[in-house]
């Protein structure tokens, strides 16, 4: 196995200007750009794809449905994993989530990672139209039987399901994921008692939203400690990060990316569809606070040369991290993608051997 998986989060919305979120280097979304991507990080050997899961997000709340694009998306590679970053459970009913998910998988020959949440955005859920239930613990209770049902559901037999949330009859979802037990399950963050019992007793693998080494140990020692308490040995949950990566040459180039990030900061006002972002944002970190200093975004996400950026990844890996789902700041610019690649993940590997 490789030193560090990488994957490669498609930038299916556009955050002009906006350092600390996503894509500020990204002015509009633009359909070819987002598919010369991945086509380009499948050259590249990046391991896994990923998709975000909104109605609407970045400055014009111009964003792609999530499944819709990781269906197509999946037609467009062929090797990388494919996966939504905190599919949300509210947004889709969870008989019909499980055999979209065994469809994708069985047509992308296993490669469909699932990555479920109980979803965050209450705005965005009622603007839709969708039940909101503002109890987070509920929210949490309500994935948990969902995933329960959808196991349910893929041994491909006839089932039949009574619960708090769902009920079906003689349910049928054939032909059932490739894999003998379905898709590996991801589980985000460690907010809260209900979700670290939710990781602990159902996920196969443990994302942190962006965070420092500090901030990122802290979660790790929370996760590792509910799995111990319910007696599950932390070692079988893998670790995972979901980032904004920056890599760069040299000091003139980071100095170049940031007057532009700043150029477009100042060129697309704040729309509607972010007001309710940062303040979730905050709760992964709660050290964030008003305006980001530099030298705060190089404390929390992965950026510099590549000689920084590999010794960062080998702090990572030390921690427990064995995957970096990656979001490149300088999008649509294949610059850090094609450096990350082809410049640090040699050096990663040389230090193994």
């Amino acid at each position: 196995m490789k030193a560090m998986q990488l994957g490669f989060a498609a930038p299916i919305f556009a955050n002009p200007g906006v350092a600390d979120f996503r894509t500020p280097n990204f002015e509009k979304l633009d359909r070819a750009a987002v598919v010369a991507g991945v086509r380009e990080a499948e050259r590249l050997g990046y391991d896994s794809l990923w998709v975000a899961d909104h109605m609407f997000l970045g400055r014009d709340g111009a964003i792609l449905e999530g499944w819709t694009t990781l269906a197509y998306l999946a037609g467009c590679t062929s090797r990388m994993r494919l996966g939504p970053i905190h599919l949300g459970n509210g947004f889709r009913p969870a008989p019909l989530a499980a055999k979209m998910i065994a469809t994708l998988d069985f047509l992308s020959d296993g490669r469909f990672e699932l990555f479920i949440d109980p979803g965050w955005r209450g705005r965005e859920h009622t603007a839709y139209g969708f039940e909101w239930e503002p109890d987070r613990a509920k929210r949490v209770a309500q994935v948990e039987e969902a995933l329960v049902l959808m196991r349910a559901l893929w041994s491909g037999e006839p089932t039949t399901h009574k619960g708090d949330f769902y009920d079906i009859e003689g349910a049928i979802c054939t032909p059932p994921p490739v894999g003998r037990n379905g898709p590996r399950v991801w589980i985000g963050e460690a907010f809260d008692e209900p979700t670290l019992d939710l990781i602990a007793r159902h996920a196969d693998v443990w994302n942190s939203m962006p965070a420092g080494l500090d901030v990122l140990a802290e979660k790790i020692a929370r996760v590792d400690h509910a799995c111990a308490e319910r007696g599950r040995d932390p070692r079988t949950l893998a670790k995972t990060l979901e980032t904004q990566v920056l890599v760069y040459e040299d000091a003139a180039d980071a100095e170049r990316l940031f007057a532009r990030f700043d150029e477009l900061s100042r060129r697309y006002p704040s729309g509607e569809a972010m007001t309710d972002v940062v303040e979730f944002v905050k709760q992964g970190n709660p050290h964030l606070d008003g305006q980001r200093s530099r030298d705060s975004l190089y404390d929390e996400f992965l950026i510099g040369t590549p000689d920084e950026v590999a010794a960062k990844l080998r702090a990572y890996s030390e921690l427990g991290i064995t995957e970096v789902i990656c979001w490149f700041m300088d999008f649509p610019d294949f610059t850090s993608m094609r450096l990350l690649a082809e410049s640090v993940v040699p050096t990663l590997e040389a230090g193994r051997s």
